[in-house]
């Protein structure tokens, strides 16, 4: 079976995030609107130059969180959002696996007034504290979305000199909440669907009893 990356778990938050930043627009007093463009961190296939104001990001923890596991049968009309519904058919399976899913979001700029809408637009827009939340397309093209709870964890200022000039670095500490199903789940603990039982004198040559 081929999966679509761009959908499975970590690859859609990773996507979702980056696309969630990029949303960023910043401007000071002699320039227009620009975006704040992002990017995955190292190692990655993206080349670039230090172009200012830009920001990095990288997922550095995965945690499964145990406190809002739940277990049982889940029933749903898309298999878990990957396939349309067709108003009939229903797909059973087990309830995912939940983790919490942690990233840095840094940040980098010359100005100011850059540094400052940075933090402005991360803190009051897209991650405001515990009201975070991060969209992300369902897998089966049918334009719903997921939206995963999303948690500021925390902030560091990072200011530096370098090469004689001052850069603005910001550090944001993200928590996305995520699940997964994994695909042996349903392999490994398959119902049995019939048991037979047979008397001493009846066990085929060969057998024995138990």
């Amino acid at each position: 079976m081929t999966t679509n990356l761009d959908n499975a778990f970590i690859f859609a938050e990773d996507k979702a995030l980056k696309t969630l930043m990029q949303g960023i627009t910043i401007s000071d007093f002699g320039s227009a609107q620009r975006p704040l463009k992002v990017y995955y961190g190292y190692p990655d296939v993206e080349l670039r130059t230090q172009d200012y104001p830009y920001m990095v990001m990288e997922l550095y923890d995965i945690k499964q969180a145990t406190d809002r596991q739940s277990s049982g049968m889940w029933i749903d009309d898309t298999n878990r959002g990957t396939v349309v519904s067709d108003g009939s058919t229903t797909y059973e399976y087990y309830a995912p696996v939940v983790y919490d899913l942690f990233y840095q979001l840094t940040s980098y700029s010359r100005h100011p007034r850059h540094d400052r809408a940075i933090i402005y637009s991360v803190l009051n827009e897209k991650i405001p504290g515990k009201y975070g939340f991060l969209p992300i397309p369902s897998a089966n093209g049918d334009g719903t979305t997921v939206v995963r709870h999303m948690f500021l964890e925390g902030f560091v200022k990072r200011d530096r000199i370098e090469d004689g000039r001052r850069v603005f670095q910001n550090v944001f500490s993200v928590r996305v909440m995520s699940e997964m199903t994994p695909a042996q789940v349903a392999d490994a603990s398959s119902p049995v669907e019939q048991v037979n039982i047979i008397n001493n004198g009846d066990i085929p040559s060969g057998l024995q009893s138990l």
